[in-house]
């Protein structure tokens, strides 16, 4: 039996990234301590992941759970402001990221084999998550304790944060993979506009409630199978927030 379970995984990776074309996706997902990743869930009846999730847009998504006790903000008690180290401002978020992160922006190549008979060219880009214990704290400085997530790398479409403090992120599961995966869509040009208004992935989490699902709209499904790919894959150009995109 352990060796089935070992096994099984190994194929399914091998054969959903000959599916997707050798060209696949690594998200690199980093966490502040007293916080947990997205787990995979059982939901209709069938087990869900970042990967099978993506699948369906015809992208091998792998994840790999890196560093898991990053501290989380603290320093000098602020009497007029009790409350600060609660919340992250982008800046901070920043500035982790440049600690933090380990994998490359864009992507890399090699060449590869398939079942190691046929020479062909291997591509994977990047992705990163990060999981902060804290509140969003915005630019401005607005603050908010009911934001989930977001994709805060607008310029390369390759990184975006979980607010661990908000308690749909912390005490509901389903929820909070539901809403990385939305925020992991943004890193793949997809926008609120690509949902269908009523429970798919990229519809926002807080807007849909419990009715919602873990299937991409019509929309989503053509701009992630059929659209340029300098469109589609994360790290290699700023969000276009048009919908319908353009080919």
């Amino acid at each position: 039996m352990t060796q089935s379970r070992i096994v099984l995984p190994m194929i399914f990776t091998l054969v959903a990234s000959l599916f997707a074309g050798c060209t696949t996706v690594r998200l690199e997902y980093d966490r502040m301590t007293g916080t947990a990743f997205p787990v995979e869930t059982t939901f209709g009846g069938q087990t869900v992941n970042f990967t099978s999730i993506f699948l369906k847009g015809n992208i091998f998504v792998e994840v790999m759970q890196d560093e898991t006790t990053i501290a989380p903000l603290t320093g000098p008690a602020n009497p007029a402001d009790p409350n600060q180290y609660d919340y992250i401002t982008p800046a901070e978020i920043d500035s982790l990221v440049t600690m933090h992160r380990a994998s490359p922006i864009g992507s890399i190549s090699w060449v590869c084999s398939t079942w190691g008979i046929v020479p062909t060219m291997c591509t994977r880009y990047h992705a990163y998550g990060l999981v902060v214990n804290h509140f969003e704290e915005k630019a401005d400085g607005t603050r908010s304790t009911g934001t989930l997530g977001l994709m805060y790398d607008s310029t390369t479409r390759s990184g975006f944060v979980n607010y661990y403090k908000n308690s749909t992120v912390s005490s509901h599961n389903q929820k909070y993979l539901r809403s990385a995966a939305h925020e992991l869509g943004h890193a793949f040009n997809l926008n609120h506009c690509d949902g269908d208004g009523a429970t798919t992935i990229m519809n926002q989490t807080g807007v849909v409630g419990n009715n919602y699902t873990y299937e991409f709209s019509a929309a989503s499904l053509d701009h992630l199978q059929n659209h340029n790919k300098a469109a589609v894959w994360p790290g290699i150009g700023p969000r276009h927030y048009a919908c319908p995109h353009a080919h």
